[in-house]
């Protein structure tokens, strides 16, 4: 992005940043100091710290200063156009570190520090580095230094990752024992992918999504198998941070992709493989974000998009800087009716950041603010979906989330070897889910009436609701957003997956006392109204449906400290990281299910009777409160020595320590603490062969300590929906991942490569478990083990004006340990009165076991480019059929069209066709017993259940840039 260059003698006091506002009218009138209230003082120790210690950096390094020179230039190609984002280094020996300034847009950097001699470093991957030595600078002068880079061999070029969540130390990749792939921002603009999930999706070949809820923003992502889902209860094995903070939410890990910023992403670094330096969940990988900020990001951005679906997008985002201070600010807003009936959805996100960088320190606070409502209706039977693709099962299904997020950070320069990276955060997220379902709350029986009953009253009972209470139905399709496994993503998937866990645990047994020991709860009990106790009657409500509601309030906080040294170690290069992190979080969740009746088109409307139990004072099924909180701390530490040039040795290891308390606030069944630890080692080797390639291999080992959803619903003897309703649980073991991967990668003049081979066991897994005594309920529990082996392919060239990829992902999930899972036989015929037999060698639902991802660019003129992708996925098993027994879930294929046109300096039109080809393919399915008249289709009986993808669309925009 391009931007007016800041310097001393241009002006500073009229464009210095001196504060920000920003005014926010919101649609709801609910208070926002109630949604958002100031939080406690603990809260803020942790952002508090951080700041002190940052203004204490840029205190002290000011008055450390002297008298300023200020070096300007512009950084061309050799013909003659502006390169961004080239790194540009200032050396001298009175300096305690080097200073860098980043060129905007426009090719144009600026650069503020002591008068005196320097050497100049131009960098930028993909060129040639510029070295200018003996640059003499003149206080209170500005000097002007242009130069021109040459395009570098591609076997030249660096990149540098994270092998920690903080910033302030970073390894060449080449070094890396592992695979590590890097999105900058400039391909996430240029794809122009609606969602960040479908943008790692289209490029990565090992990443796969799940339409589990057809919502774009609440997919279920899957690296390796491994999974990153905003659905409640899945287990998680994949942890996510942005700017070195960890955003799995702490009540389930799940992963909300509507609240990641993403016009503000400067850089996205995927790891593969268990990391035990990224924590707990980084089982299959991590994923880190980096946000934009005004040293790097100098200059105006706007953008507005529409097309099908009535979907409109708008974008805005600004940064500037004086050398020392900068600001970035941007928001966006995202709006659509859906392409499937009743599905609309918007998305308002803000982020801004304000920064401070110096010879010695460099620091800012950043803030995130999201508001978000998502339709995702989910699941449908095939044979509706036969006549009308657009078709929905049950509906309304809504998730409202609103998200605050304060987070402070420095970097400190201690000394020539040592520096200090610090962060601290608070995190605020409101979320609220209503999901209409079918439900069947018949008349009860007259004998079983309780005294003052009326006729007619509605009875609950084993063969009366189909419907789990939140959202998924019995069919377990339903489904919702956030919870699910009963459903679609879930339930028999649910176990899907991932991750993870086992190992040392403590338990206090005080949370398995049952309040629900009564049997009858599932046979036949009379419904109430949980406000007024009246009994509810068939004169109230049809009771065939239901408007089952969930609230989540968390607040979460933490601080992380690292120290880092960069020396050598008997003449060899040596980088040293050890660090410390304390991630805290409360959390309040509740849970409501109001009768309705179903519409003829299975819409529910409700009655305004919230139903609850004849006889269990309100704590059942149907209503849920409890208050859990997590306490998480980890100690690691990592080391990556360099005995030659071309041999790069890592060790690296970590300590976690999880506490989760659990409160159950209408009754004492949920009361419990639970403690899990464990440490993971790590450790790997790269060897360059000297031609430019080279081999790398790794063993490592990670782990993820039960939910507290989990932990709440693990009881075979009383299974709950999820989530709304939990029960007291057994004990369940942590997770744990053992890991080993292998590859050799290269480049070319014109193109790089690398294969990968990995093997990763999955110890005391977690799966989501079916109950047959009724539909649409369940629990967790250990599982045995299971396993993720595959391997994967990148490859990436230019040609001149040509330049294209392509990107092979193969894995087979596998279970390793028999079981017997409950199954109905209405639904999958190999189950029997027994269950449904899993045998080791079974294949994961969900998973495909190939993925393909391919693209081809073309610069038709300068001006001019288009570009043609494809992503395809094979066959996956349908959740319910673990026995991998019935007929598989169909591949696919599709094709994305794009192309961008320069119509100025600075402006560019594009456009961008989805599904071009007009492909008919579903992305998840699952097995269900259909119990829901269709009028559609009135003799359907078909079990399959499949998320439908989207069908041909075509949007086009305008950006702007200077």
């Amino acid at each position: 992005m391009g931007g007016a260059r800041f310097n001393a003698t241009a002006g500073i006091a009229q464009q210095s940043i001196t504060s920000v506002r920003i005014f926010i009218m919101h649609r709801r009138t609910e208070s926002h100091a109630r949604r958002f209230m100031v939080p406690p003082d603990r809260a803020w120790l942790a952002a508090s710290a951080c700041i002190v210690l940052w203004l204490a950096g840029g205190v002290t390094d000011a008055a450390a200063q002297g008298a300023q020179a200020t070096l300007a230039g512009v950084v061309t190609d050799a013909q003659g156009g502006a390169i961004p984002g080239v790194t540009v280094t200032a050396e001298s020996p009175a300096l305690a570190s080097p200073t860098t300034a980043v060129t905007d847009a426009a090719g144009q950097y600026s650069l503020t520090v002591p008068a005196g001699a320097y050497a100049i470093t131009f960098g930028a991957n993909g060129f040639d580095p510029e070295r200018r030595a003996g640059v003499m600078l003149t206080a209170g002068v500005t000097r002007n230094l242009d130069v021109t880079l040459q395009l570098a061999a591609l076997a030249e070029q660096v990149d540098v990752v994270g092998v920690t969540p903080l910033a302030g130390v970073g390894l060449e990749r080449d070094r890396v024992a592992g695979s590590v792939s890097v999105v900058e921002t400039d391909e996430v603009l240029a794809r122009g992918a609606a969602s960040f999930a479908d943008m790692l999706h289209e490029r990565l070949g090992s990443v796969t999504l799940e339409g589990t809820t057809t919502n774009l923003f609440q997919p279920t992502l899957r690296f390796r198998g491994f999974t990153a889902s905003p659905l409640l209860g899945l287990p998680q094995g994949i942890a996510v941070y942005q700017n070195g903070v960890r955003i799995n939410e702490p009540f389930g890990d799940t992963v909300q992709f509507d609240l990641m910023p993403q016009f503000a992403i400067d850089q996205v670094e995927l790891s593969a493989g268990a990391n035990p330096t990224f924590g707990l969940n980084a089982l299959g990988g991590a994923l880190a974000l980096r946000l934009k900020n005004g040293f790097d990001n100098p200059g105006f951005r706007g953008e507005f998009s529409g097309g099908s679906f009535g979907r409109t997008t708008t974008t805005a985002e600004y940064g500037a800087n004086n050398g020392r201070w900068a600001f970035y600010g941007g928001a966006s807003r995202f709006e659509e009716t859906g392409w499937r009936v009743a599905s609309p959805s918007d998305v308002t996100q803000l982020f801004a950041d304000i920064g401070y960088r110096s010879e010695r320190a460099n620091g800012g606070i950043n803030v995130t603010y999201a508001d978000t409502s998502l339709t995702g209706n989910a699941a449908a039977p095939v044979e509706l979906l036969d006549v009308d693709r657009n078709a929905v099962f049950t509906y309304p299904d809504v998730t409202d989330n609103r998200l605050g997020f304060v987070q402070a950070r420095t970097n400190l320069t201690l000394s020539p070897v040592w520096s200090m990276q610090v962060t601290g955060y608070y995190r605020d997220l409101d979320r609220r889910t209503l999901n209409g379902d079918e439900a069947e709350f018949e008349a009860c029986d007259d004998d079983l009436l309780p005294p003052g009953a009326p006729a007619g009253t509605l009875c609950f009972g084993e063969d009366d609701d189909d419907d789990d209470d939140n959202g998924h139905d019995d069919d377990g399709h339903d489904d919702d957003d956030d919870h699910d496994h009963g459903d679609d993503d879930g339930d028999d998937d649910g176990h899907d997956d991932d991750d993870d866990h086992d190992d040392d645990h403590d338990h206090d047994d005080d949370d398995h006392d049952d309040d629900h020991d009564d049997d009858d709860e599932f046979f036949a009990i009379p419904l109430i109204d949980q406000a007024t106790s009246r009994f509810i009657t068939a004169l109230d409500v049809a009771g065939d449906g239901a408007i089952n509601r969930t609230f989540t309030r968390t607040r979460g906080y933490g601080t992380s400290f690292q120290a880092t040294a960069r020396t050598t170690v008997g003449g060899t290069d040596n980088v040293f990281v050890a660090g410390l992190s304390a991630d805290l979080a409360d959390t309040d969740f509740s849970t409501s299910s109001e009768t309705g009746s179903l519409t003829p088109d299975r819409g529910v409307t409700g009655s305004g009777l919230f139903a609850s139990l004849h006889g269990l004072g309100g704590d059942d099924i149907f209503n849920t409160g409890l208050e859990s909180t997590n306490n998480l701390v980890g100690l690691y530490v990592s080391n990556t020595l360099s005995p030659t040039d071309r041999v790069h040795l890592t060790v690296s290891g970590r300590y976690n320590r999880a506490q989760i308390d659990i409160v159950d606030l209408l009754g004492s069944s949920l009361d419990g603490s639970h403690t899990f630890d464990r440490f993971n080692p790590a450790a790997g080797v790269v060897i360059d062969t000297g031609d430019g390639t080279s081999l790398f291999a790794r063993y490592s080992e990670s782990s993820r300590a039960p939910t507290a959803a989990e932990l709440s619903c693990a009881d075979p003897a009383e299974p709950c929906r999820v989530p709304n309703a939990f029960v007291a649980d057994p004990p369940l073991d942590q997770i744990v991942a053992r890991s080993f991967e292998a590859g050799v990668r290269g480049r070319w003049g014109s193109g790089e490569w690398s294969l990968t081979s990995y093997r990763t066991l999955i110890d005391d897994d977690i799966l989501f478990i079916a109950s047959p005594e009724l539909i649409g309920t369940g629990y967790f529990q250990n599982a045995g083990n299971t396993a993720r082996l595959g391997f994967d392919i990148e490859l990436s060239g230019r040609v001149e004006r040509t330049s294209w990829y392509a990107s092979v992902g193969v894995v087979d999930a596998t279970f390793e340990s028999p079981l017997l899972l409950p199954g109905d036989e209405e639904v999958n015929d190999a189950a029997d009165d027994d269950g449904l037999p899993v045998e080791p060698g079974d294949r994961l639902p969900g998973i495909p076991r190939y993925s393909l991802k391919a693209g081809i660019r073309q610069a038709v003129t300068d001006d001019w480019d288009v570009a043609l992708e494809t992503v395809t996925a094979s066959s996956r098993y349908f959740a319910g059929d673990e026995g991998n027994d019935q007929v598989t879930l169909d591949g696919y294929g599709i094709v994305t069209f794009l192309s961008a046109y320069r119509i100025g300096a600075g402006v560019e039109l594009f456009g961008r066709v989805d599904n071009l080809f007009g492909a008919l393919y579903s992305t998840a399915g699952i097995l269900a017993e259909l119990e829901v008249h269709l009028r559609e289709v009135p003799n359907a009986s078909d079990p399959r259940f499949v998320a439908p993808g989207p069908p041909r669309s075509a949007f086009g925009g305008i950006r702007v840039r200077f």
